[in-house]
């Protein structure tokens, strides 16, 4: 493990190149550190390794919005409506990318004739590009070879789960094997499902005890320009989600520019294309929480369900009578039906 054998967990190497380097060099370093183990056979212990570094280097980043990894939400229709065109080419644009590189990681990973070490592979491709692109780019090449019986039944009901806009994905399929493409997912679903990515799916991080008209915010994102957008529940309204802007000042939000939807992803793909949009027309970072090094990085698991699973639930509630207005809630100039 050259210079990190010195270290006894990949937390502690993490922790360690955070202290001696900040943050965002660690990323760098140990996002190389990574890519140094695809063509070498690794025994049990230093996949471990890998294994505890990416989860640390996960968890330390998850709620740091990173515009290279946000997946524009709508299809081209849409993005021409909204005057979002040149968004939705950008995030097309990297997710060709993101294929390339999976076919390269996968034909990287070969550290002898017929054996592979797709595991750190994913980690890899996962680091540079994040889970959300990766499954669809994934998902993508095993809906469209529905009938290859190389590719696990498993695997292709895992990707049926998945609604993807066709032109989004051109330039996107895959050429390595398929049995290697099939181990390569196997591998993404099991990160994913032992981190709980869920959780992090959209930008920002939960909240709740905030109700704004009858909605209690459920997830926000806030930047050092003292601008924001959050996402509100309420179960019981006509319209039970809705995606705001906000504005800070003295300490307190003032929300507005409402989008109220009882579709199930609407107020979720509202409230991204609305960050995507923000970081990218103006020089402006997320207000971050503070890193602590002074403990190896933990998972945290969330005690209440991740937006899109409150989203869910909500949705198969039984819906209240149809009303004109929303419970609780007075519409302004500023609100937008969808």
């Amino acid at each position: 493990m050259s210079d990190q054998k010195g270290y006894k967990t990949g937390a502690d190497f993490w922790r360690d190149t955070v202290v001696r380097h900040g943050i965002e060099e660690a990323f760098g370093i140990c996002g190389r550190y990574l890519g140094t183990q695809l063509q070498m056979e690794l025994p049990d212990d230093e996949k471990q390794f890998c294994r505890e570094l990416f989860t640390a280097m996960f968890e330390a980043s998850a709620d740091r919005t990173d515009p290279a990894k946000l997946v524009y939400p709508y299809p081209i229709e849409k993005a021409k409506e909204r005057m979002e065109t040149s968004y939705y080419h950008d995030s097309r644009k990297r997710n060709a990318e993101c294929a390339r590189a999976i076919d390269d990681a996968i034909h990287a990973s070969c550290y002898k004739p017929n054996y592979y070490n797709l595991e750190v592979a994913a980690m890899k491709i996962i680091h540079d590009f994040g889970f959300t692109r990766v499954n669809l780019m994934l998902a993508r090449q095993i809906q469209r070879a529905d009938w290859d019986g190389r590719y696990s039944r498993a695997n292709k009901e895992w990707a049926k789960g998945f609604t993807l806009e066709e032109n989004a994905f051109n330039n996107t399929g895959l050429n390595a094997h398929p049995i290697l493409i099939d181990d390569f997912v196997k591998y993404t679903r099991k990160l994913y499902a032992d981190l709980g990515a869920e959780h992090f799916a959209l930008p920002g991080r939960p909240e709740s005890g905030e109700f704004i008209h009858g909605y209690e915010i459920i997830r926000a994102v806030t930047f050092d320009d003292q601008r924001g957008f959050a996402i509100g529940l309420n179960p019981e309204a006509v319209s039970q989600f809705v995606a705001w802007q906000f504005t800070v000042e003295n300490g307190a939000r003032d929300y507005y520019w409402g989008a109220y939807t009882d579709e199930l992803q609407d107020a979720a793909d509202n409230y991204l294309a609305r960050v995507i949009v923000h970081l990218s027309d103006g020089d402006v970072k997320e207000v971050q929480r503070p890193f602590v090094a002074v403990k190896a990085p933990e998972f945290e698991r969330e005690e209440k369900p991740s937006v899109l699973k409150q989203i869910r639930e909500a949705k198969q509630a039984p819906k209240p009578p149809r009303k004109e207005k929303a419970p609780g809630h007075r519409k302004n100039n500023g609100d937008i039906e969808m």
